[in-house]
């Protein structure tokens, strides 16, 4: 047996022993939170034992990880009333082979330069979602524009702002102007508010995380340190004095993820396409976002150990 046979093999079997972690934990310390009658997202801390291979061993193996973690989890124990969606499963195996691939594009890059570019991006989300409020409120317009107004295609544009004339005009020759507008408002206003609330919590977690566990006792002996080698070799260690790389790549690609499965969701769930899709997705993301949150904590912990293991680091060399 060649010596790369038995390195992908090696850690086959690695990836296998997280899978089988993840799986154990999504049977038996896994909840759901409701959304509408049905079960809206799933909870829990076993995600984190399937994005690990993407972290340690690359895309394809973080895809084998998360799409078999949710064809096995489904079967193993069922979502009660729901039966199992190909497309989830999908989504779920392209979303670690991506999580992988991030990591790649990002571990070994400047971590001034990364937080120079979320900086930059946070503070244009932010200006642009405070913008488009102020032009919208100005005109007065609201989710509930429409109510009193008995001919939405008659409205007249021309003398509102850029803002405001670019919603009502978008929205008042649609089938449903009322429920319309309220989609086009969060997408104008809500949602590059919370891609810059995204931008400022992974600054936070950045300084939080990095100083935080690094001068932390407690955390001293699984915090993974770069050997002088390492720190010739960037590419070697696993973060340089900050986790950002690592938390935007499990948190952007979880709300990736979380985005697909809730389009997926929104069409074959009863009852849930008379929603708006901001309104599903929305609290599945927030949930995301905090699960996220907690699964940084531990990957960094845990990426920390595998590094001081000899062997584990091997493989991943």
């Amino acid at each position: 047996m060649n010596e790369s046979l038995r390195l992908h093999l090696r850690r086959m079997t690695a990836t296998s022993v997280f899978l089988a972690i993840a799986l154990i934990l999504r049977t038996t310390a896994s909840g759901y939170i409701p959304l509408f009658g049905a079960h809206g997202t799933r909870v829990g801390i076993h995600g984190v034992f399937t994005i690990i291979p993407a972290i340690l061993f690359g895309p394809w193996y973080g895809a084998v990880a998360s799409g078999l973690g949710d064809l096995l989890g489904h079967f193993i124990r069922p979502t009660p009333g729901a039966a199992w969606l190909w497309q989830i499963t999908l989504l779920m195996t392209f979303g670690g082979f991506v999580r992988g691939f991030v990591w790649r594009l990002l571990r070994g890059r400047s971590v001034s330069g990364i937080r120079t570019v979320l900086i930059t991006i946070t503070l244009l989300f932010l200006c642009f979602g405070f913008f488009s409020m102020v032009q919208l409120r100005q005109e007065g317009i609201t989710r509930g524009f429409y109510d009193t107004v008995e001919d939405p295609s008659a409205v007249d544009v021309s003398e509102m702002n850029f803002t405001s004339r670019m919603i009502v005009s978008r929205t008042q020759n649609t089938r449903y102007p009322y429920r319309t507008i309220a989609d086009r408002i969060a997408e104008t206003v809500y949602a590059p508010l919370g891609a810059g609330a995204l931008g400022v919590l992974l600054l936070l977690l950045d300084l939080v995380l990095s100083r935080g566990l690094q001068r932390s006792e407690k955390f001293k002996d699984y915090w993974y340190t770069p050997h002088e080698s390492d720190e010739k070799r960037r590419l070697l260690g696993p973060w340089n004095g900050s986790i950002m790389p690592l938390a935007l790549t499990i948190i952007l690609v979880s709300l990736l993820i979380n985005t697909g499965n809730s389009l997926v969701l929104w069409r074959v769930i009863a009852g849930w396409d008379g929603f708006p899709f901001m309104y599903i997705w929305l609290p599945r993301a927030v949930v995301s976002l905090l699960n996220s949150v907690i699964n940084v904590f531990i990957a960094a912990i845990l990426i920390g150990i595998c590094y001081k293991q000899p062997h584990m680091k091997a493989l991943v060399e």
